[in-house]
């Protein structure tokens, strides 16, 4: 095996072992929604889902961005590893404090000083994570996808299983705090396990400058995006109220789901394999690119499918008390036609070091998107996912232009990984039309991805970068499936 298929095969691989984790985690995730929905009340489940928002934001500041750095750096010392750990320490027990500090605040702002307790109580957890953060970083940089694998499947069913103990035991919004608990001391036993390295007790911060400054943009790109993220929520509540905002969250979460779940294993097998890769030009912008086009490949007829079928997806899945949430769902799940490319440009800002580079775009892009939201309220949440998708369409040059800078990765070759599932999505969105009145909505939306995938893959073997690319990945799963029977057989 050559190098530039050894690239491959670690890429494949990873995902393979990754993307198996991630469906069982997904699985796990809907039972234990449905497990602790069965068992708990609303106002019980309520309680944990009042704090979530704030644990959410305060928890940005614990990793502090340094996981990124330790993966997508050259070269990392064992005193660099041994400092970055007690900072984590450091940084863990800040957040452990603002918690108990604020935990009163949190009962006194909902008149209810359960979410208090349980902020209080969060802050033991935040403590045990801390201590795994680095031996995790360092596992993804050493790309030991499997264990990475195997503790993420273990995490998931650990949370399950005490979450659903404790429910049953205690009826109490006490189970998913305890859930969670158990979770990250399994979690830190793993990594412990997994990972051989050892901290001592005399760190040396000299040489860590450039990874602390490195993770501070990211923490600071990571706090834009959460407000960014979370602002159009705020907005639509605000202005009109709860119904709205309802259908429209429970749209967005629908569209991102499985973008979110998609691009989650992918982004942890490309960042230290494009950080390995900076040295040499071609073979980074190949990886990058065959990676991003099997994304979309795989992704986006998926998402195409879902918005020509918007008017009958949507209450085939949520029921037809959910059906006003359709022409939400619809606008953004065009948006979502170029979401894994956008998010996939992350790859490019943290594996060539430019960290203030992503800070500065996220910043902008940040303000552009909550300026865009603040126009389209007006007409409701429909209103805001228009500007959703005006406002990402508007920035998506820009975007371009900025995260191919210092790379081998050209503006062209992003264009052209977009043009193509474009130019499918056209016509599958007029063939879904002329037969939907013909067809009930199971056999449609049988229809509306058999067409979107065919077409998709069609336009792919028009262009000869698109053949080349599909032989590619043809080739790579071939090779992956082949040793790992070949390992089975001996």
């Amino acid at each position: 095996m050559n190098a530039s298929k050894g690239v491959g095969h670690k890429a494949v691989s990873g995902t393979a072992y990754l993307g198996v984790a991630q469906i069982i985690k997904i699985v796990v995730s809907i039972l234990s929604v449905i497990v602790t929905a069965r068992l708990l009340d609303p106002a019980q489940y309520g309680v944990a889902a009042m704090v979530a928002p704030i644990t959410g934001f305060i928890l940005i500041f614990q990793n502090l961005g340094l996981n990124q750095a330790v993966v997508q750096s050259k070269t990392i010392t064992e005193a660099q590893t041994n400092a970055l750990f007690w900072v984590n320490i450091a940084a863990s027990a800040i957040v452990s404090l603002v918690f108990l500090i604020t935990s009163p605040l949190v009962g006194l702002f909902y008149g209810d000083i359960r979410p208090g307790q349980v902020m209080a109580a969060s802050a033991a957890t935040v403590l045990i994570t801390g201590l795994s953060l680095q031996h995790t970083a360092l596992l993804n940089r050493n790309m030991k996808f499997k264990q990475i694998a195997v503790v993420d499947i273990v995490n998931a069913v650990t949370t399950l299983g005490a979450t659903a103990i404790s429910a049953y035991l205690l009826r109490s919004y006490w189970a998913i705090w305890i859930g969670a608990f158990c979770a990250a001391i399994v979690n830190g036993v793993m990594v412990w396990a997994y990972s051989p390295w050892r901290p001592t007790l005399k760190p040396s911060f000299a040489g860590i400058r450039s990874l602390v400054t490195f993770g501070a943009n990211v923490t600071g790109f990571n706090l834009l995006n959460y407000i960014a993220r979370n602002v159009d929520n705020v907005l639509i509540a605000k202005i009109w109220g709860a119904g709205p905002v309802g259908l429209y969250d429970r749209s967005y979460k629908l569209m991102m789901f499985p973008l979110t779940n998609i691009n989650a294993p992918l982004a942890r097998v490309m960042l230290p394999l494009l950080a390995r890769l900076r040295d040499e030009p071609e073979r980074y912008r190949n990886a990058f690119l065959l990676s991003v086009r099997a994304l979309m490949i795989f992704s986006v007829p998926g998402v195409i499918a879902a918005a020509s079928t918007s008017d009958r997806l949507v209450p085939f899945l949520l029921g037809e008390r959910w059906a006003a949430a359709a022409p939400i769902f619809f606008w953004l799940s065009l948006a979502a036609i170029t979401q894994p490319l956008s998010n996939a440009t992350g790859w490019l800002f943290m594996s060539s070091g430019s960290s203030s580079r992503m800070l500065k775009w996220g910043l902008f892009s940040s303000i552009t998107t909550v300026i865009s939201f603040v126009i389209g309220v007006r007409w409701g949440p429909v209103g805001v996912a228009m500007a959703y998708l005006i406002g990402q369409l508007l920035r998506t040059p820009i975007l371009y232009s900025i995260c191919t800078k210092g790379t081998s990765v050209r503006q062209v070759d992003l264009y052209g990984l977009t043009i193509v599932p474009i130019l499918a999505g056209a016509p599958t969105f007029l063939l879904v039309k002329l037969v939907e009145p013909r067809l009930e909505t199971l056999p449609l939306l049988i229809f509306a991805v058999a067409v979107s995938y065919t077409l998709n893959i069609s336009a792919q073997l028009t262009s000869t970068n698109g053949r080349q690319a599909l032989n590619r990945i043809r080739e790579l799963l071939v090779s992956a499936v082949g040793s790992k029977l070949l390992k089975k057989s001996m």
